[in-house]
């Protein structure tokens, strides 16, 4: 299974992300500068149960961040 998620982020940092499933970390994580402080990140999931999707720009989660994402 293959899911997106839509960012908007304003500054200059690093943005970093991490899915991390119910027995490893998800292997495959994309993100793709869509322009105007907007970035697409795509993830792969092999593993059903939850997951946690955790986003940082720079050293700061961003708002709600860990999320809590279930895979069933």
């Amino acid at each position: 299974m293959v899911y997106h998620s839509h960012y908007h982020i304003a500054g200059n940092n690093i943005l970093y992300v991490g899915v991390y499933g119910p027995k490893a970390p998800c292997e495959e994580v994309y993100i793709k500068h869509i322009g105007h402080n907007n970035y697409q990140v795509s993830y792969k999931i092999k593993d059903r149960g939850e997951h946690i999707l955790l986003v940082m720009w720079g050293e700061h989660h961003i708002p709600g961040s860990p999320f809590v994402v279930s895979m069933f």
